[in-house]
């Protein structure tokens, strides 16, 4: 059974969407696939919320020139940047993969990497459980 983390990830103030997409894509994400070698998660999705520039008219301090397209819910809802999707196929294989990239030496590069582009103090994350997919046949 595949077993799904979800990540809800913000950028550091002062660094712009593009620039936080740019380091992750670029720099984080091959780092990643490196140190996990063969524990790397079958799928690493990642999702970016859509912001506009200008000041919305429920700016939040994270975003007061940067707000989210939000159609329910409120700005404060949405502070932060992405959802990381990553899959594995089995819990077994995700704790492998936590302890392989968790060693000190692994660990230490990958958050020498985030401290510069992610507010890791913001960063969530859960299991999820059943997921479930209505397809338009």
């Amino acid at each position: 059974m595949p077993h799904t983390i979800l990540f809800f990830v913000s950028r550091k103030q002062g660094i712009s969407m593009e620039e936080f997409k740019t380091q992750y894509e670029n720099d984080l994400l091959p780092l990643l696939k490196e140190v996990a070698g063969p524990h790397f998660p079958l799928e690493h999705t990642r999702r970016y919320i859509k912001r506009t520039e200008g000041q919305g008219k429920e700016a939040t301090p994270r975003n007061p020139d940067t707000p989210a397209q939000v159609l329910v819910g409120a700005q404060a809802d949405f502070d932060y940047d992405a959802i990381i999707e990553l899959k594995f196929a089995s819990e077994a294989a995700f704790g492998q993969f936590f302890q392989f990239v968790h060693t000190p030496e692994k660990a230490a590069r990958v958050t020498a990497v985030e401290d510069r582009f992610m507010d890791r103090s913001q960063m969530r994350g859960v299991v999820l459980g059943d997921v479930v997919a209505t397809k338009n046949e």
